[in-house]
């Protein structure tokens, strides 16, 4: 499907994931969303015998997510980032921050008119780049960027969540709960 008008981006530290489960701490809105680029590193080899195709096999790395966004406020890089903000209220960065285990979720606008809602469960963003630039006679806005490299939660393994709303086999509230918490995959599975 092609989807346009990306919004609703938001995030959960992950606290606990085991075979058992997993489990998030609240969701919360992580910025204004610009675009987001998801590479799943995937490959694709081809076996030859006797001169021909006999076989080909595929296989998918960790996904790296880039998230184009206006601004992170010192209370979500610090969430995300492992940062720290002083009682004076100033955020500070040091080499020894660590990134926690988080998910994101966002939503699109979907060319069947309904909106495609996804949630990649477990993954962990670098430290962005600042650029800076002089005020000149023409406005350019200076917008921030911020990359992750996501991976199967322990407890389900998939890589993501993803449902449009315009399914006709959804549970009943999915749709309207889908930012409440992170999507949970049911254990039954079925497929077409």
């Amino acid at each position: 499907m092609v989807t346009f008008s990306l919004e609703n981006l938001v995030y959960a530290k992950q606290l606990t994931d085991t075979k058992q489960g997993a489990t998030y701490g609240p969701v919360k809105s992580m910025a204004g969303s610009i675009e987001a680029k998801v590479n799943p590193n995937a490959s694709t080899a081809t076996y030859y015998a006797d001169n021909k195709v006999k076989g080909v096999a595929t296989s998918k790395g960790a996904f790296e997510i880039e998230l184009g966004i206006d601004a992170l406020s010192k209370e979500v890089r610090a969430d995300v980032l492992g940062n720290e903000i002083d009682s004076n209220g100033v955020l500070l960065e040091s080499p020894d921050d660590q990134a926690p285990y988080v998910a994101i979720g966002f939503s699109a606008e979907s060319d069947n008119g309904g909106k495609d809602y996804y949630w990649y469960f477990k993954g962990k963003f670098e430290v962005p780049s600042d650029q800076f630039q002089t005020k000149t006679d023409k406005i350019e806005f200076q917008t921030g960027s911020i990359k992750g490299t996501f991976i199967p939660p322990e407890f389900h393994n998939k890589d993501k969540a993803v449902v449009n709303s315009k399914d006709t086999d959804l549970a009943v509230g999915l749709i309207e709960n889908w930012f409440k918490d992170v999507y949970v995959p049911n254990k039954t599975i079925t497929t077409p």
